[in-house]
């Protein structure tokens, strides 16, 4: 083809069976607010669409990449139907008029007004993020139903939009119980992500076959190679364009772009993760020291940022290095009440990694983890007893018995003779 199409022919020719009477500057423009810091704009009769994302504001100034599709005969496109992919300032009436120049020329279509459309679509993407999200009646919005808002697999319970924390000491499983979880929940017909700055899509593949055998659950594996704020983009668009609801972020201090004690860098990570927009369970590791079994080691902000927080432990000795036990604590939890402790024996034979429950205040070494409520219901499940014998058997002051006791008495129940021991509800 030599030299730029007329639009007017063009117009003829591809759609003049829709829109006859229309002129080229009165065709049906579609604009879309996607919720993702994403917009769309398509002028469907001209086989033109613009797209801008990754916006962020510098500087006050409203900046984003901008692509344009062109299904135009004569434009000179990429990949099919690309014409122009870069970043713009979209606060900027230069810079806009300096792409629909740029845009004009490799369309190659004479008489099409560039300006005009890319200037339709800034201001409407500046008007909606001016205007942004409406506010609300709490009043009028639907009580969630907190069962539908979290994920649960094996009685370890995650929200489902929001971040979780698993931490412990190195050596504790805590990739290998992630992925487990992510295969349970892939199982329902979850999309599960799996993004990694540790061990490489081999490891991980070894790892699920061991764990599930020939039925394999389907697991999106993207490793990542420098800190979260700058692979933010590619996994937003890995999330969005796979239909990821749930992703396994391993782990925290290699994703961080600083040192993990530092508020800003906590404060960074999160803005990230609410970037790509799904819930997620992030692994961390322990601070050495007295509390380090409560909270993720570096700032508190990793604790304050999380809205569920799980401690992992290991139960030394055994004397079987094929078999493992470990207990899961929930340390926090902003949207319901405490998760009770977990238990897993994990066996290690030929070919398979097997999982099974099992009771954490069976363990002495996890049991100390668990509250001395926890613990009482425990113990009494055998019958009642004295408070002294109760103390003696939990290593506890006799008052802490004696007030907790009295403090649960749905749980608890005081005989004669001071013996406790539980009620009704509580032995079920």
């Amino acid at each position: 083809m030599n030299g730029p199409v007329p639009i007017e022919s063009m117009i003829r020719r591809e759609v003049a069976r829709v829109a006859p009477a229309k002129g080229k500057d009165s065709l049906p423009r579609e604009f879309r607010a996607w919720g993702d810091d994403r917009y769309s704009f398509a002028v469907n009769d001209l086989g033109i669409s613009i797209e801008v994302d990754r916006l962020r504001r510098e500087r006050g100034e409203l900046i984003g990449e901008l692509s344009v599709r062109c299904e135009l005969p004569g434009a000179r496109v990429v990949n099919g139907a690309s014409l122009s992919v870069a970043d713009l300032n979209l606060s900027s009436a230069r810079s806009r008029g300096e792409r629909a120049k740029l845009l004009a020329g490799r369309a190659n279509i004479k008489d099409l007004d560039w300006l005009g459309l890319v200037e339709d679509f800034c201001q409407r993407v500046l008007d909606a993020e001016r205007v942004g999200l409406p506010a609300v009646d709490l009043r009028e919005v639907p009580r969630p139903d907190l069962n539908e808002a979290t994920y649960e697999a094996d009685g370890f319970a995650v929200p489902k939009d929001h971040p979780t924390i698993i931490f412990g000491d190195g050596g504790t499983c805590k990739s290998l119980f992630a992925l487990r979880f992510a295969g349970r929940l892939s199982e329902r017909g979850i999309r599960v992500g799996y993004f990694d700055w540790e061990l490489g899509p081999g490891d991980h593949r070894d790892r699920l076959e061991r764990l599930f055998g020939d039925t394999m659950p389907r697991i999106l594996y993207a490793r990542c190679e420098r800190p979260l704020i700058y692979e933010a983009d590619r996994l937003r668009r890995i999330v969005r364009e796979n239909g990821i609801g749930y992703a396994i972020f391993d782990s925290v201090a290699f994703a961080s772009d600083g040192p993990p004690e530092s508020a800003e860098i906590a404060g960074k990570y999160f803005r990230a993760v609410r970037q790509i927009g799904i819930g997620s369970l992030h692994i961390a590791h322990i601070t050495k020291g007295e509390n380090s079994d409560k909270r993720p080691f570096g700032s508190a902000f990793w604790h304050n940022g999380a809205r569920s927080t799980w401690f992992i432990q290991l139960a030394e000795g055994g004397g079987d290095s094929d078999s493992l036990q470990v207990g899961l604590f929930n340390r926090k939890s902003n949207l319901g009440r405490l998760r009770p402790p977990l238990g897993y024996a994990i066996r290690f034979e030929e070919d398979r990694t097997l999982f099974r429950r099992a009771d954490v205040a069976d363990n002495a070494e996890l049991a100390v983890q668990m509250t001395i409520r926890q613990r009482m219901a425990h113990m009494l499940k055998g019958g009642a007893y004295n408070y002294d014998r109760i103390a003696e058997e939990l290593e506890a002051d006799i008052d802490t018995v004696k007030r907790t006791a009295r403090r649960y008495k749905n749980l608890f129940v005081i005989l004669d003779g001071g013996r406790v021991g539980l009620s009704a509800g509580g032995a079920k």
